[in-house]
């Protein structure tokens, strides 16, 4: 077979069969449908509902083989299955709550050059994170499929109804459930760039509990505000060994406090913090909780200082997602690269990101995993929450390479 043949082909191929129109008009039409992050997390009707009624029936009119589980996360399949070469492409549905956000559903198109990004953007609620991505892994597999070439590999579309649930919960029933699994996985991305790793994520609740009493008569309680503080002075001083040259240092971050009774002229019977640890790869979770827990035992059963009444302190582990990290040398990292350099004529930029994601599941379980895709990490969460046409576009034509280069039955031209 002539490489160069083969590359001008598939060139040819993604940019016929994957239209920049059509993924534009998708990406707008995904952002108009609400699937947003409530206290129910995957069980949320609204993210259920935009599998079920908006990313099914469009695999399904692709002729793909479309079946939801349990837990309502959608999967998909296409291909012979003959190669034994197999990749996943994996989707959210869950974004952010609308928030401050104003007409966060409008699906606005404006010009990106002034927010920085090239030509037409996309503005609405999860467009910087899940919906620009899934427009781009949804347009590349009707690409595919309407193109015709044999995939003697078999892929795998995974649509989650996870994307903001900071937990595992979701692709872990997929995978250790339903059973999916793949040669490599790609997940989304920001700007096109290929991110390597990420730091892992442990949230851990500390509660601190007193007595609560009228204010005028402090000796008659026990201030739960005064061990919250005695906590903080000591998770403060916890010392945090490790540094990796990209990642940075664990950090240890407290996001919440809150206290009750919430009346006036009260001292407070409990209080209620939630911490944010960061693990760099290698790092033991369990370890990184017990240390938390060492750190604050000195306060469990602390005197307050107007009652001398005993003030308790207990610790509870949150939600886990492990760190990731994988070498620019890995097949999935080189397969994307290739995809690029095909479709675009371009190597896109290696990067490593602040947040976790499911990646570090995916390589922990063995499945070699990166992130690359469209959207922008700079507007997630923001009122101006938005997406690049182009680069959802460029996107699309990447993951359609990807998947003809590596499961296609690759003949020459």
């Amino acid at each position: 077979m002539d490489v160069r043949c083969r590359e001008r082909d598939l060139r040819s191929i993604v940019r016929k069969f994957v239209r920049a129109d059509e993924v534009k008009a998708l990406l707008i039409d995904l952002v108009r449908v609400p699937s947003p992050q409530t206290p129910l997390l995957e069980e949320e009707p609204l993210v259920r509902a935009f599998v079920k009624d908006t990313v099914a029936p469009f695999l399904k009119g692709c002729g793909l083989d479309v079946t939801l589980d349990s837990m309502g996360n959608l999967i998909a399949r296409y291909g012979s299955g003959l190669s034994g070469k197999s990749l996943m492409l994996i989707g959210n549905a869950m974004n952010q709550p609308a928030n401050t956000m104003r007409d966060p559903y409008e699906s606005r198109v404006v010009d990106g050059r002034p927010y920085g990004l090239p030509g037409e953007a996309v503005v609405g609620r999860g467009a910087s994170e899940q919906k620009a991505t899934l427009a781009a892994m949804l347009s590349a597999v009707k690409g595919v499929v309407r193109c015709g070439e044999p995939i003697d590999g078999l892929l795998w579309f995974v649509c989650c109804t996870s994307g903001e649930s900071g937990r595992h919960d979701a692709i872990r029933h997929v995978v250790e459930t339903s059973g999916v699994k793949a040669d490599m996985a790609v997940l989304c991305g920001s700007s096109n760039q290929i991110s390597l790793g990420n730091r892992g994520r442990l949230d851990i609740r500390v509660v601190v509990e007193g007595k609560a009493c009228h204010s005028s008569n402090p000796a008659e309680g026990a201030n739960a505000i005064i061990g919250c503080a005695r906590v903080v002075e000591r998770l403060l001083a916890l010392p945090l060994e490790g540094e990796h040259p990209r990642l940075g240092r664990p950090s240890l971050t407290f996001t919440s406090i809150r206290s009750w009774p919430e009346s006036t002229h009260t001292v407070q019977e409990r209080c209620e913090m939630v911490l944010d640890r960061r693990l760099l790869p290698g790092e033991d979770p369990e370890e990184a909780f017990q240390d938390v827990v060492e750190a604050v035992s000195e306060v469990d059963g602390m005197s307050d200082p107007h009652s001398g009444k005993p003030i308790r302190v207990r610790v509870e582990r949150g939600a886990f997602m492990y760190p990731s990290l994988v070498d620019s040398d890995t097949p999935v990292v080189s397969e994307i690269v290739r995809a690029s350099r095909t479709a675009l004529g371009i190597e896109p930029p290696l990067t490593f990101s602040s947040s976790a994601f499911d990646q570090g599941y995916l390589n922990h379980v063995g499945i070699p995993t990166c992130n690359y895709g469209p959207g922008e990490d700079s507007f997630a969460h923001t009122d101006m929450d938005m997406a690049s046409v182009d680069r959802t576009v460029d996107a699309a034509r990447v993951y359609a390479c990807l998947v003809l280069d590596y499961l296609g039955k690759g003949d020459a031209c």
